[in-house]
C-alpha cells in the first residue's frame, strides 16, 4: 500500500513540475501580449455544433471570413469533425459563447501532462522527465496552437494531445483505448493515422514483459476496438451524407483548391515546400532578421526537438526497429505534407510539421540521452534557443 501511494505521489510530482512551468509561461504571455485568449471570429467548430443542434449538416449561410467547403450550393465546415464532437456539450450550454480559448488551453495542458507521463513510462531520468515536456511545448513552434483559438489551431492542438495520449496508452498496454485516441487525433488531422503501425509496434514490443503476436493484438479481446470503429464510422457517415464520399472531409471543395490548377495535393508542390522546410531567415544590417511570414522556414530552428532527436539517435546509435519505424512514419508524413499546396499559411515554423512531434517526442524519451551520453549542456542550449526564438516569433505572429 505504501509503495502504491509513493508511486502515486511520484507521478503527481512528475506531471506537476512541467505543467506548472508551461502554465506559468502561458500566464506571462497572456499578461504581456495582446490578442492571447481573445474571442476569435474563426469559430467554425462552434458554428458547426450550432448547425447540428438545429438539425442541419450545413451551416445554412456563407461566412466569408471562414474556410468553408462549397458543395451543391451549400456551405460546410471543411475540417475533420472531432473538435466539434468535443465542443458539442459546451455549445449546448453556452451557445455561441462557447469558451473555445479556455478549452484549447486545457487541451494543451493535458498534452503537457501526457508528455510527462510518457517520459516517466520510459524511465527517463528525473531532470529530463521534468524538462522534456517544457521543451516540446515552450521550446518549439507550438505556442500559437495552444494560445490562439482559430479553427486551424484548435484542430492541431487536439491532434497533438490525443496523439500523445495514444502513444502513452499503447506503452501501457491499453490497445483499445490507444487506438480510440489515435482515431480521435485522426478526426482532427487525418494524417495522424500514419502512426498506426508505430502504435501497434509499441503495444506489441514495449508494453509488456514478453512480446505478443500481431494476430493476438488483432484477435484477443477484439471487442476493445469497438469504440474506435464506431468513431471512424461516424466520420465516414458524416462525410457521406455531406459530400457523398466517406473519405471527403470537405477541404477539396474549398475555393482555394477548386480554383487551383493542381488542387489540394500534387507532386508539383514538393520542391518549393521542401525548400520552405529548410530556408533560413533573411538578414540585413539595418532591418536585422527577417522571418518569413507565410508557409514556413527552417524547421530545425523552429523545432529544435528534431535536432535533439537526431543527436540522440547518432550518439546512441539508435538503429532500433522502433526508432527506424518512427523515422519511416515521420518521413512518409513529411512527404505528404510537402505534397500539399500550403504548409500551414501564416506560421513561420511550418505549422503542419507540429503533427510529427508526438512520435518524435516518444522517440526522444526512448533514447534517454541523460543515461547514455553526457549531452545535458547541449539540451539546455537547445531549450533556451527554442524558447527565445519561438516566444519572439509568437509575439510577431500576434501582430500580423
Amino acid at each position: 500500500m505504501g509503495c502504491r501511494v509513493g508511486r502515486g505521489i511520484a507521478k503527481i510530482r512528475t506531471v506537476a513540475y512541467p505543467l506548472l512551468a508551461v502554465l506559468g509561461i502561458y500566464i506571462i504571455l497572456y499578461l504581456y501580449c495582446d490578442g492571447i485568449l481573445s474571442k476569435n471570429p474563426y469559430n467554425s467548430y462552434t458554428k458547426q455544433c450550432i448547425a447540428w443542434l438545429s438539425g442541419r449538416l450545413d451551416l445554412g449561410q456563407d461566412y466569408a471570413w471562414l474556410e468553408l467547403a462549397i458543395f451543391e450550393g451549400k456551405y460546410y465546415v471543411s475540417f475533420p469533425p472531432f473538435p466539434s464532437y468535443v465542443f458539442l456539450p459546451f455549445v449546448l450550454i453556452f451557445g455561441e459563447n462557447n469558451p473555445e480559448s479556455l478549452l484549447n488551453v486545457l487541451v494543451a495542458l493535458a498534452g503537457v501532462s501526457y508528455c510527462a507521463l510518457i517520459a516517466a513510462e520510459y524511465n527517463v531520468s528525473e531532470r529530463y522527465a521534468a524538462m522534456l515536456p517544457v521543451f516540446l511545448y515552450a521550446g518549439n513552434a507550438v505556442f500559437p496552437i495552444a494560445l490562439t483559438n482559430g479553427v486551424w489551431f484548435i484542430a492541431q492542438n487536439m491532434a497533438l494531445t490525443f496523439s500523445l495520449m495514444s502513444l502513452y496508452y499503447a506503452k501501457k498496454g491499453r490497445k483499445g483505448l490507444s487506438l480510440f485516441l489515435l482515431c480521435c487525433a485522426s478526426g482532427c488531422r487525418p494524417f495522424q493515422v500514419i502512426y498506426l503501425p508505430l502504435i501497434i509496434y509499441i503495444y506489441i514490443h514495449d508494453s509488456q514483459p514478453e512480446e505478443t503476436a500481431l494476430k493476438d493484438y488483432l484477435l484477443v479481446k477484439a471487442y476493445v476496438f469497438i469504440p474506435a470503429v464506431l468513431l471512424a464510422m461516424s466520420y465516414a457517415l458524416l462525410n457521406y451524407f455531406r459530400f457523398g464520399n466517406i473519405l471527403e472531409f470537405g477541404h477539396n471543395y474549398l475555393p482555394e483548391f477548386t480554383n487551383s490548377e493542381h488542387g489540394q495535393f500534387h507532386y508539383s508542390y514538393i520542391s518549393q515546400n521542401l525548400y520552405n522546410l529548410v530556408r533560413l531567415p533573411g538578414f540585413h544590417f539595418e532591418t536585422k532578421m527577417s522571418i518569413p511570414e507565410f508557409n514556413g522556414m527552417n524547421i530545425f530552428l523552429c523545432f529544435p526537438i528534431l535536432l535533439w532527436w537526431g543527436v540522440g539517435s547518432i550518439k546512441t546509435r539508435a538503429l532500433t526497429p522502433c526508432n527506424l519505424l518512427t523515422v519511416s512514419c515521420v518521413a512518409v508524413h513529411i512527404l505528404l505534407l510537402v505534397s500539399h499546396k500550403t504548409l500551414g499559411g501564416y506560421h513561420y515554423g511550418n505549422r503542419y510539421v507540429i503533427d510529427v512531434l508526438p512520435a518524435v517526442f516518444a522517440a526522444v524519451c526512448r533514447v534517454d540521452l541523460d543515461r547514455k551520453a553526457d549531452c545535458f549542456g547541449l539540451f539546455q542550449v537547445l531549450l533556451l534557443w527554442g524558447m527565445i526564438f519561438n516566444i519572439v516569433g509568437y509575439c510577431q505572429f500576434l501582430k500580423v
